[in-house]
């Protein structure tokens, strides 16, 4: 590894190395992209997304970017409004999609946050990612 390090800062490369990751400890396993979104359920101006709302949304904009399947569950959100500073709690969609990690399912993740802030008028949609071991 200080090899590799030695070898980027002589040739100066721009990027640092980056550290092998460790193998899966499960034999079926392989490393893909986790993500859980936060949809917050309040809009601004009227009432709640609906169950309704909420299933098209699923069934229109994630079904088809991730047919492979996600997890959804209910939660309860708390968050601090930048413009207010007041504290806001509301019902809250968890979402969580286990991908292979490639641009494609990183551009589909982005699309369906965006969608979700556009046509339920959130302010953001909370995204956590990272790289885990996973086996379906």
């Amino acid at each position: 590894m200080l090899a590799a390090l030695a070898m980027a800062r002589v040739s100066g490369a721009q990027e640092p190395v980056a550290a092998q990751e460790p193998p899966c400890p499960l034999a079926n396993e392989k490393r893909m992209l986790v993500t859980q979104l936060f949809f917050g359920l309040s809009v601004k101006g009227r009432g709640p997304v609906t169950p309704e709302e909420w299933q098209g949304f699923v069934r229109r904009n994630v079904t088809p970017r991730f047919p492979d399947g996600f997890t959804v569950y209910d939660a309860q959100g708390q968050w601090v409004n930048p413009m207010s500073h007041s504290v806001v709690r509301e019902k809250t969609k968890v979402m969580v999609i286990a991908a292979e990690d490639t641009a494609q399912a990183r551009a589909k993740i982005t699309e369906v946050a965006d969608l979700y802030r556009k046509v339920f008028h959130q302010q953001s949609v909370g995204v956590i990612t990272s790289r885990e071991c996973a086996a379906f």
